[in-house]
């Protein structure tokens, strides 16, 4: 172990790199700064962007890599040879802020207590990044309750794909350029906002790469991490949730269809394998509507962080686009359920301060009579139900207004819907890389 090298190496480190501008920034303040998000999703290029904006000298801006093999075998009574070890690597200019950045906290050991001393020092303004939900404001630990700030960092936006991949686009696109965004769409279900995916030249190689860091969630942040004994039974049970995208999901159902097939699996290991995978934000779970806390917490819909990850199991890109809107909607940190009446089902239902502020179907095309009927009675029933009159049906490319009475349900292509909430319409310099 040789702390003062695991440090010095990263000294200036990202000056260099040309990273994709991306529609995230980070809140201001005394707190600490906690990047959270799935593997490989852009959060240490995120934290490398910010360093890079700050008019301080790189002695003030110290990056510390938590998975730096340096830092292997270290014991919480090593933590102070670290700060030492700052001091003798930058030389840090005292009279200035001086950022402290740390990727993969959560590798250290006794890491919360850590930070709640440096914060505490009120010597450092402090950025960290996480894979796990160890660091959501859910899950944090004690130490730190009311002194962290989550961000929350998931695959490029699509906006944030046209950027990198070197796409400009307008308030207002022509015609041919509709074309255009709804064909660069279809890539973008297919494979994925990955930064490493959205790199790759060729369809093969994205899958390839897609196939590897599902491997690797797999492998190092769940089997490892939870030193899971029957690796196998984890695999296919998890191979079976991610089946299972975008339906209500009941561990129970599958732990018994398990036991069908003379293999031992409790409902409890599955609700535990199903807990693990959410840690690492490879499923996030979304409930349904209700006024009653006790239904909100039954029968969750499961969702992945990207299509493209979704596209190792279901090609139907129906449940892609599906998908996509959900993360869209996680991104934008809306507040957001399911409703099930028991005849129909929205696909989400957006709350505000005031309650219900849009009830959102998604369909890839309504063109079929029996889906537009569907979905727009499925709407019309929850809009009456639950007194809102936003309506809207993404589609994969179709657009139009339907009058139902008196209400309007705005039906409009995804990709222009999150293109809507982009800060910028023009395009990103650089290229994409590994975060």
């Amino acid at each position: 172990m040789d702390i003062y090298n695991a440090l010095a190496r990263y000294k200036g480190y990202g000056k260099e790199l040309k990273m994709v501008k991306r529609e995230i920034s980070l809140p201001k303040g005394s707190f600490i700064n906690s990047i959270i998000g799935p593997r490989r999703a852009g959060k240490t290029f995120l934290m490398l962007i910010y360093k890079n904006s700050l008019d301080l000298p790189d002695s003030n801006k110290i990056f510390i890599n938590g998975e730096d093999i340096d830092f292997e075998g270290m014991a919480s009574s090593d933590l102070d040879t670290v700060e030492r070890a700052i001091f003798t690597a930058y030389s840090p200019d005292t009279s200035r802020d001086i950022y402290l950045f740390i990727d993969e906290v959560q590798n250290f050991p006794s890491w919360g207590r850590w930070l709640r001393t440096l914060s505490d020092q009120h010597r450092y303004r402090i950025i960290v990044s996480g894979s796990s939900s160890e660091l959501s404001t859910d899950e944090l630990p004690s130490e730190l309750r009311g002194r962290a700030i989550n961000t929350l960092v998931l695959p490029f936006s699509f906006g944030e794909y046209l950027g990198a991949c070197g796409i400009r686009y307008g308030e207002r696109e022509r015609t041919d350029e509709a074309g255009a965004l709804a064909s660069r769409f279809r890539d973008y279900l297919e494979h994925g906002g990955y930064p490493l995916v959205v790199e790759a030249d060729t369809p093969e190689l994205k899958k390839l790469i897609l196939r590897e860091l599902y491997e690797t969630v797999l492998q190092r942040d769940v089997i490892e991490k939870h030193r899971i004994r029957k690796s196998p039974v984890l695999r296919a049970f998890i191979n079976a949730m991610l089946g299972s995208a975008c339906r209500s999901v009941s561990p129970t159902a599958v732990a018994e269809w398990f036991s069908s097939q003379k293999i031992s699996m409790s409902p409890q290991t599955g609700i535990n394998y199903l807990n693990y995978a959410r840690e690492v934000f490879l499923f996030f779970f979304l409930y349904p509507y209700s006024r009653k806390p006790k239904q909100r917490n039954t029968r969750p819909k499961l969702y992945l962080p990207d299509s493209g990850l979704l596209g190792l199991a279901d090609a139907d890109l129906s449940k892609r686009l599906e998908n996509q809107v959900y993360v869209e909607l996680a991104r934008r940190s809306e507040r957001i359920s399911y409703l099930d009446t028991g005849t129909s089902e929205v696909d989400f239902v957006v709350e505000g301060n005031k309650g219900v502020k849009e009830l959102i179907q998604v369909s890839y095309t309504i063109n079929d009579p029996g889906t537009y009927a569907r979905e727009t009675d499925a709407l019309l029933d929850a809009s009456l139900k639950l007194k809102c009159d936003k309506l809207t049906i993404l589609t994969f490319d179709e657009e139009r207004t339907i009058k139902a009475g008196e209400h309007t349900i705005k039906v409009m292509p995804a990709w222009r819907w999150m293109l809507a909430a982009g800060p910028e319409k023009t395009d990103n310099d650089g290229h994409t890389a590994d975060g």
